[in-house]
């Protein structure tokens, strides 16, 4: 696992692992011929690949593409802020009149989404408060307003049925049969299974704005921040592209025998290329990560120019307590250490992996900055590590 998904889902994200589907049959929709009518548009998505939207003039058909190993439809959702005209039928969805005013969002990320959208106050629950550095889920914590669902390693689910949410949003590991948890299917709560994590590119996972707007009739905002996303992210590349050299760049640490590093296909390896970066694992093909050895990652990156994303650590005393064996490393010796740690709560979680997610322009802006310093500015989210 890679980046804080390397931190964040070995250690925050599978806290909640077993929060999972609402639906008890994942083939493929059917749609009736009726519901087909005029008016239908196209899903307006350009980079996300894990879920697609057709709008219609009184709802919207939302598809979540749940499996790690295709794209096959796992759930259905019919959102509308009216009742759902009888003659449509669509095959095991879920009806969902939006806005949603009571939502469980257990990631701070998906917390975050909400709050770039203005719908802050429709959250009634979240995972673990610890995790958060959004000020608005903070305040309405401290307020009472927010109940925990999932400090342990399984959601409460007595509390998550007395709370009594119009929706959960969780997140999957891409494994359908394991990722649906039988009890809290039984409770017949909605949830929205989010697999964004395992989306290619950056712009692809900022574009699940789109998909929590829905939920929250925000359609035309979330449009109007993702243009604005997609417009500065690809001038930035624009920039980059002209770079005379690329240098080489390998990250993360190792946890206990295995060091993860973000597949060839994955939306970091993609930043790294986008900020005009050797990434030394860009070949694999993996989007998810890759498990290697300490002698494996020396082998290839013991020469590297650059290490980043190096899990919650910010000095190099720090680094040496998990592994001595790292000052053998040239970045090390040369100080071209950095990780997104500029800003972080009490618990040393950063809010890269909140906002960062929705704006990778940032991110990218400070890794053109990181790997070309005579293009560096003031780094949203990157600090270097002495």
């Amino acid at each position: 696992m890679f980046l804080k998904l390397s931190f964040m889902y070995s250690a925050k994200f599978i806290i909640v692992f077993v929060c999972m589907a609402f639906l008890t049959a994942c083939d493929s929709p059917k749609v009736n011929e009726s519901s087909q009518e005029q008016g239908q548009s196209e899903t307006g998505l350009k980079y996300a690949k894990r879920f697609s939207v057709v709008h219609h003039v009184n709802y919207d058909v939302l598809y979540l593409f749940g499996n790690r190993k295709n794209h096959d439809t796992t759930s259905v959702f019919m959102i509308s802020s009216d009742s759902l005209p009888k003659e449509v039928i669509i095959k095991n969805a879920v009806w969902i009149k939006s806005p949603c005013n009571r939502i469980a969002s257990l990631s701070s990320i998906y917390s975050a989404m909400f709050c770039e959208l203005n719908s802050a106050d429709r959250i009634v629950a979240i995972d673990n408060i610890d995790y958060v550095n959004e000020q608005q889920i903070i305040s309405k914590f401290k307020r009472g307003e927010l109940k925990e669902l999932a400090r342990g390693p399984q959601i409460d689910l007595e509390k998550t049925v007395a709370l009594n949410p119009d929706i959960i949003f969780t997140f999957g590991m891409g494994d359908w049969e394991k990722d649906l948890d039988e009890k809290l299917r039984r409770t017949r709560i909605p949830v929205a299974i989010s697999i964004d994590h395992l989306e290619e590119t950056p712009l692809a996972r900022a574009e699940w704005i789109k998909f929590f707007a829905l939920f929250v009739n925000k359609k035309e905002k979330a449009d109007s921040i993702f243009n604005e996303v997609e417009r500065s992210y690809l001038s930035l590349k624009s920039q980059a592209d002209s770079a005379k050299e690329k240098p080489t760049v390998f990250s993360e640490i190792k946890y206990s025998d295995a060091w993860y590093l973000p597949g060839g296909k994955s939306y970091v390896a993609t930043l790294f290329n986008d900020a005009a970066a050797d990434y030394l694992w860009k070949n694999e093909t993996q989007s998810g990560s890759l498990p290697l050895s300490f002698e494996q990652v020396y082998a290839r990156a013991k020469d590297a120019d650059y290490w980043i994303n190096l899990s919650t650590v910010k000095t190099k005393k720090e680094l040496l307590s998990y592994e001595p064996r790292y000052t053998e490393f040239k970045a090390f010796k040369t100080g071209n250490l950095f990780n997104n740690t500029k800003h972080t709560n009490s618990f040393g979680y950063s809010d890269y992996w909140e906002t960062g997610m929705i704006h990778p322009e940032r991110i990218l802006s400070d890794l053109i900055g990181i790997f070309h310093p005579a293009k560096r500015k003031e780094f949203y989210y990157y600090e270097q590590i002495n």
